[in-house]
C-alpha cells in the first residue's frame, strides 16, 4: 500500500516537472535568439590547403634507361655546395650490361690481335714463297748458260723450268696483294667491332655514372614530389624510374602556391580570384595573390577511385617576409566580394512554397517575410530586398503560434 501511495506521488513529480520544461519551451519558443540585420561586407571565402614552390627550378632526374631504388637521398631545405652528391641510385641491371659489355670489348680486343697475329703469319709465310721463288728463278737463270750444251730435250726441260718460276713468282704476288686486301677488310671489320662496343660501354659507364646525381650548382635542395597531385616526397628504398624527378633546386628569388582541389571546390574558383595565405611553420607571416591558371584535366589520386583533383596555381604578389619554396599554405579564396550590403547568416532563411523568408520581430511576435538573395552560401547571405538595416530575425524559427 505505502509502495503504491510513493509511486503515486512519483508520478505526480515527474509530471510536473514534465510541465515545467513544456512550458519552459513555449515561453522559449516566444523570446528566441535574434540576429540584428547590419551593413557590412560580404566575403565568400574557401579554405583550402595548398604548398609553396619556387617559380622557377631546376628538375634532377633519374636518368634514362634506369630503373632501381633509392640507396641516397639529400634532406629536404639542405644547402648544397656545386658537385655535392644528392641522390644515389641502385640498379643493378645497369651494373650488369656494363660489365657484360667490358667483357665484350676484352673478347673483342682479344680477336683482333689474334686476326693481326694470324695475318702476319700468313703474309710471312708468302713472303717466304717468294723469296724461294726468286730463289729458284735466279738459280734457273744461272743454268741458263749451260742450254747450249744441252740435247734438245734438256734445254726445253730448263726452259719450261724458268717459265714456270716466273709463273710462280706473278701467282705468289697476285696471292699477296689479295692477302692483304683480304686482311685489311678484317681488321677494318673488327676495328669497327671495337668501335661499337666501345661506345657501349662508354654509354653504359656514362649511366652508371648518372646514377649518381651532383648538385649543378650552389643552393637549396628538396626532395621532389613523388606525383604531381601529391605532397609525398620521395624516400630513401624507394623505387624510381627513368625521367622521374627525385631531387629539385628552386630558385628562391619567387615563388608560387600550388593547390589540389578536389572538383566541387575547383568548380567554385575562377582565374584572377584574390588569395591569402597564412603558414603553420610561420605563424607570424602573411601573403597575398591571385588564382592564375586551373588546370583543365582532373587526375585520380587514388587508383579505382572516382574521385579527381585538379590543379591550382596562385601568384605570391605581395607579403610581411620572404618564404621559401616548400611550406605549406593555409588558403583563403576570395570567391566574391561586395564591400557595402545587407549581410545575415544563411541559417536564418529559409524556403517556403519556392520562396525565401525570414522572421523578423514584431514586439513579442514575428512577422514572416519575404526576402531575394543575391548572394547566397553555406555561411551568409546577401539581401537584395525584403529587409532593412536595423531589424532584427530569428536564428531559428518561432512556433507558428507566435508568428503574425
Amino acid at each position: 500500500m505505502l509502495g503504491g501511495r510513493k509511486k503515486i506521488v512519483l508520478s505526480g513529480v515527474i509530471a510536473m516537472i514534465g510541465m515545467f520544461f513544456v512550458s519552459c519551451s513555449s515561453e522559449g519558443r516566444s523570446n528566441l535568439a535574434l540576429y540584428t540585420v547590419e551593413r557590412g561586407a560580404f566575403d565568400d571565402v574557401l579554405r583550402i590547403e595548398g604548398f609553396t614552390e619556387s617559380v622557377s627550378s631546376i628538375s634532377l632526374t633519374c636518368p634514362q634507361d634506369a630503373d632501381g631504388s633509392i640507396e641516397y637521398l639529400v634532406e629536404s631545405g639542405t644547402m648544397v655546395k656545386k658537385g655535392d652528391t644528392l641522390c644515389i641510385i641502385d640498379d643493378p641491371r645497369i651494373e650488369e650490361r656494363y660489365e657484360n659489355w667490358m667483357l665484350s670489348l676484352e673478347n673483342v680486343y682479344a680477336d683482333f690481335e689474334s686476326a693481326k697475329a694470324n695475318a702476319k703469319m700468313e703474309l710471312a709465310l708468302l713472303e717466304a714463297q717468294v723469296r724461294t721463288n726468286e730463289a729458284e728463278t735466279l738459280i734457273a737463270g744461272l743454268d741458263s748458260v749451260q742450254l747450249l750444251y744441252l740435247s734438245p730435250t734438256e734445254r726445253r726441260i730448263k726452259e719450261l723450268q724458268m717459265e714456270q718460276a716466273v709463273i710462280n713468282r706473278s701467282r705468289l704476288a697476285k696471292q699477296i696483294t689479295a692477302q692483304k686486301a683480304i686482311q685489311q677488310a678484317d681488321i677494318k671489320r673488327i676495328e669497327s667491332q671495337i668501335s661499337q662496343v666501345e661506345r657501349r660501354v662508354e654509354k653504359q659507364r656514362k649511366l652508371l655514372e648518372s646514377l649518381v646525381i651532383l648538385a649543378p650548382k650552389d643552393g637549396l635542395a628538396i626532395r621532389a614530389r613523388r606525383w604531381p597531385w601529391s605532397t609525398q616526397t620521395w624516400l630513401v628504398g624507394d623505387n624510381v624510374w627513368d625521367g622521374r624527378a627525385v631531387v629539385t633546386m628552386p630558385s628562391v628569388d619567387s615563388v608560387k602556391v600550388l593547390i589540389y582541389a578536389q572538383e566541387t571546390e575547383y568548380k567554385r574558383i575562377d582565374v584572377g580570384d584574390s588569395i591569402e595565405y597564412t603558414f603553420d611553420a610561420m605563424p607570424e607571416n602573411r601573403a597575398w595573390g591571385r588564382i592564375t591558371k586551373l588546370s583543365p584535366m582532373g587526375l585520380k589520386r587514388t587508383e579505382g577511385s572516382e574521385v579527381k583533383t585538379f590543379e591550382i596555381e596562385a601568384s605570391v604578389d605581395s607579403l610581411l617576409q620572404p618564404i621559401d619554396p616548400g611550406l605549406s599554405a593555409n588558403c583563403r579564396v576570395y570567391l566574391q566580394h561586395v564591400p557595402d550590403t545587407l549581410v545575415v547568416p544563411t541559417v536564418c532563411v529559409y524556403h517556403r512554397d519556392s520562396t525565401n523568408v525570414v522572421y523578423v520581430r514584431k514586439g513579442k511576435k514575428y512577422e514572416e517575410r519575404e526576402v531575394k538573395l543575391s548572394i547566397t552560401t553555406p555561411r551568409s547571405s546577401v539581401i537584395a530586398e525584403g529587409l532593412h538595416e536595423g531589424e532584427q530575425i530569428t536564428l531559428i524559427k518561432p512556433d507558428d503560434k507566435h508568428i503574425l
